[in-house]
């Protein structure tokens, strides 16, 4: 009977313990399974989340880089007719250039070529030559002021300060030139041009080139061409440099500033004094 209690006894704690076992294990495993499904629940939440901020991030990046792309585009476009413009004024601006050259020597005076047909040692004697007195006649200061007052300023700005310094270097001397001989009507010496202080100063301030400088002092004959012909050389040289757009270096600036400054100095009866 005893054993028949204990055994009951026995059978009913194990089947207690195995019951709360069990429930132990069927709310441990209902438990984690709530929170596996709540985790689960807030990861696909957080997922969509970021999905959504990197589609987000990715449109605002697209929109961005369209709306920057399409303002280089349009700085392109104005960069792009600027510069069209700018090399279409520099274009005309040497063009109207050259064509003043031409011009210009066509108005010069016929005694150029006069004593251009005699040697550096027949100059003196020229003051004699009716053909000299004739030529020079005209020669007059006021007429020579008539003949400067031609001006193209306007393109200064387009054609630059080194091609710039060199034309007004090269009008300068002739007509300095010009005006000399004129003085050559009374003054031998004069006719002399190239031994004149003011003109030599800036000749030398143009004729920089590795020997040019002793060649002018060499020429006996022709003396006015050649000096002609070399500043239309240094002219078309320049033009050609600003027509391809490159840059002229400091020693060529530099030159252009000390070439300014000799024509500042030049007496104001000179014709060269002004306008440069």
């Amino acid at each position: 009977m005893i054993r028949d209690v204990v055994s009951t006894l026995i059978t009913s704690a194990t089947t207690s313990g195995l019951v709360i076992w069990l429930s132990k294990e069927w709310i441990s495993a209902r438990l984690k399974a709530s929170i596996e499904h709540e985790y689960d629940k807030k990861l696909e939440t957080h997922k969509a989340q970021l999905k959504a901020a990197q589609e987000l991030a990715i449109l605002n990046i697209k929109t961005s880089l369209a709306s920057e792309a399409a303002f280089h585009a349009a700085a392109h476009a104005s960069f792009s007719e600027g510069q069209k413009a700018s090399i279409e004024r520099k274009l005309n601006a040497v063009d109207q250039l050259w064509s003043f050259i031409v011009q210009f020597r066509s108005r010069l005076s016929a005694v150029l070529t006069f004593v251009d047909i005699l040697t550096v040692d027949e100059y003196r004697a020229a003051k004699e030559d009716p053909t000299f007195q004739q030529l020079t006649s005209d020669l007059s200061t006021e007429n020579l002021a008539k003949m400067w007052s031609s001006s193209i300023e306007d393109i200064r700005p387009f054609v630059g300060e080194y091609l710039w310094a060199m034309f007004f270097s090269y009008r300068t001397i002739l007509f300095r030139i010009l005006f000399l001989l004129h003085l050559g009507r009374t003054d031998a010496e004069k006719i002399e041009w190239y031994k004149d202080d003011a003109t030599r100063h800036l000749i030398k301030a143009v004729l920089t080139a590795p020997g040019e400088l002793q060649e002018f002092e060499q020429t006996q004959f022709g003396k006015v061409s050649w000096l002609q012909r070399r500043l239309e050389s240094k002219i078309l040289a320049a033009a050609q440099k600003v027509i391809s757009g490159e840059t002229f270096g400091t020693e060529s600036l530099e030159q252009a500033k000390l070439i300014q400054q000799r024509i500042a100095q030049l007496p104001s009866k000179g014709l060269g004094a002004k306008g440069s």
